[in-house]
Parts: structure tokens; sequence; C-alpha cells
């Protein structure tokens, strides 16, 4: 089978797992009433949908042979399609943090929205091999095979996942100045540049949730390992982005402002 075919197979199994979610999301809409109840369900699709599109491109990327231009443009035409559909889901735990750290949702729904997207992602582990029993491509036989991402020790991947994280929220932090039409492709070149730096060394995926569902049943590292690396890695980034948004900056452009004004005086 060529790669064309390969490429077609993994874009049927997108596009299913795409409809389905969107069918999902139609029904919560229309029989959940709008508050905590819609969003958690919300999460709990929109992450599912975020783990099995990333884990099918993640086979497709490891077992097939691209140019690094067409595994880059496949990262940025499925995380456009996300922020299309995601229906304003964060999909990831440092999201939730973010939020809660800057007041906008209560501090008593940040574990449920958390809970949900970890839900999403244990899902998109059941899910898949239904998809994949489909024989829509050879690939889906070697997801057995898959390797640990990190190529790297712990403690440098915890700083490339803190970092890649951090990039990521210091760019979303520019969103509300962007056109609604552009938002989608802003975030998609953001993370796609983030994967093309830190790919090689941890696979970028600064998501606890999306690293539970493709990173933690690899062969090559332990859970404990796993889990200092994916979580508390983009967790640290996000808090630091935080910090970084909220106090240190205005600080310094307080400290900028004063300064010109005694020169004036």
């Amino acid at each position: 089978m060529g790669t064309m075919e390969l490429l077609l197979g993994s874009a049927a199994v997108v596009g299913c797992t795409v409809l389905l979610c969107e069918l999902l999301r139609w029904i919560f809409r229309r029989a959940v009433p709008a508050g905590l109840g819609r969003d958690l369900a919300m999460e709990v699709v929109s992450t599912l949908q975020l783990c099995c599109c990333t884990r099918e491109n993640v086979l497709l990327g490891t077992k097939v042979t691209f140019q690094l231009w067409q595994s880059l443009s496949l990262t940025y035409l499925l995380t456009v399609l996300h922020c299309a559909t995601s229906q304003g889901a964060t999909c990831n735990p440092c999201g939730s943090l973010d939020q809660w750290l800057r007041g906008l949702v209560r501090s008593s729904h940040t574990p449920l929205r958390v809970l949900a997207q970890f839900a999403g992602a244990a899902l998109s582990r059941v899910l898949m091999p239904h998809f994949w029993s489909l024989g829509l491509s050879p690939l889906h036989l070697l997801d057995k095979d898959c390797e640990s991402f990190l190529k790297i020790t712990s403690l440098s991947g915890v700083l490339v996942e803190m970092t890649c994280s951090l990039s990521l929220f210091l760019i979303l932090h520019l969103l509300p100045g962007v056109s609604a039409p552009l938002q989608p492709h802003v975030v998609a070149t953001a993370i796609t540049v983030i994967v093309y730096e830190g790919g090689p060394l941890t696979g970028a995926v600064f998501n606890p949730a999306l690293a539970f569902a493709i990173v933690f049943w690899c062969h090559g590292n332990t859970h404990l390992q796993n889990i200092f690396v994916y979580w508390i890695g983009p967790l640290i980034g996000a808090a630091i982005s935080f910090l970084l948004l909220e106090y240190i900056l205005p600080k310094f452009r307080l400290t900028k402002v004063s300064s010109e004004r005694m020169k004036k005086d």
C-alpha cells in the first residue's frame, strides 16, 4: 500500500472521529441545558476528538517516512480542524489551571473539568481500536509497537515540555487581539512551530490529558517518568505564563512608565 493510500486510510479515521464527535456535541447542545453540565460534556467529547486524531497522526508520522513539511502540514491541518470544532473546550488540564488562576472559572469547577478531559482521553483508548479494526490501513496493526517519545533525560524533558507549554500560553494571551476567523490559524501555526522545535526531543505534547492517551502506554519509560515529564512540566509552564503575564510584565511596564515620567519632569 502506497503513501497516498495510507493517508486516505488515516483521513477516513479522522473524518469518522470528527463526525462522531460533532454528532455528540449536537446532541449535548440540545439535550443538556447551558451550564456546567454542558461544558463538561463538551470537554469530554472534544478531548476525545483531540486524542483520537492526534493518536492517528502520531501513528502515521512514526510508521511512514514523510518529509518534514508534510508532517508539519498534517499537524497544522489537524490543529485548525480541532480549533474549529472544539466548541470552546480547552481539552487541556493546563488550560483549566490557567483559567482558574485568572479567575475565569470557579475553583470548584476546575477539578471537574480536568476529570472530564481525562475521561475523554481514556475513552480515546477504548474507541481507537474499534476504528482501527475497520481495516482502513495496515498501519493500524502496528500500534502495539509504540515507543516512548522521550529522547532525552527526564529532567531535560521536563524543561522542554515546560517551555512548550509556556510558549503556547504566552501566544494564547495575544489571541483576543486577533480577529476570530484568524484565531485557529494563529493557534495552529504556534503549535506547529512548537512541535517542530520540541517534537524530536519529547514529542512536544504539553497536554497532560493528551499525554495520558498517546504516551503513557508506549514502551520505554515508566508511568512515574511520564508523569514527571508530561504532567508536571506543562503545568509548571502554564503557571509561569500566568505569573509573567499577571505580575512580572505589568510591574515591569509600570516601572518603565514611572521612569519615563520622572525623566519628563
